[in-house]
């Protein structure tokens, strides 16, 4: 990963993570609000872990355990929301987490260049490009939620670009 994708994605994880651990300091419980907060504040370091140094596994299962028990927590979520927009938020946060375990699980044979990681990884940096663009998207009609919408869709963009950049070309 070049220098320049390097400063701006250790920006763009800052940035998410810090929002997340501001808003968990800000209030008090809030379900399933409060989670997604959690879920920031854990996904930003370690991203940014991942970021800058690839190839240590820190913790590498403990993490693929808490971002997989996170997205059950929002996959278990839907049967209780009412609105379609909530059910995508939902599933958007549930992928997310997903993501971060595939990119876990999948970043020493990413580096082999294995055909099939490779394309399940072009699937996944695929579906966080919708992700994104739906945040992006639901923060422009979403007067109230504008930060927060523009948070979320800036972390998967993030994670998109990254897993990119990770992955070689078919």
């Amino acid at each position: 990963m070049t220098g320049a994708w390097t400063i701006v994605l250790t920006a763009v994880f800052a940035a998410t993570g810090l929002y997340g651990v501001w808003r968990l300091s800000t209030r008090r419980w809030q379900g399933i609000e409060t989670v997604v907060d959690v879920s920031h504040a854990l996904m930003s370091p370690a991203m940014l872990v991942m970021l800058w140094w690839p190839m240590a596994a820190t913790g590498q299962w403990a993490q693929m355990a808490v971002f997989s028990g996170l997205a059950v927590v929002f996959f278990y979520q839907l049967s209780g929301l009412d609105s379609i927009a909530e059910r995508a938020g939902a599933m958007a946060h549930a992928g997310m987490n997903l993501g971060m375990v595939w990119m876990l699980a999948a970043m020493p044979r990413l580096m082999s260049g294995d055909a099939w990681t490779t394309m399940l990884s072009w699937s996944a940096v695929g579906l966080l490009v919708i992700t994104a663009g739906w945040w992006l998207i639901h923060a422009a009609r979403t007067p109230g939620h504008r930060a927060l919408c523009g948070c979320h869709g800036l972390s998967c963009a993030g994670m998109a670009t990254m897993l990119a950049l990770m992955t070689p070309a078919l």
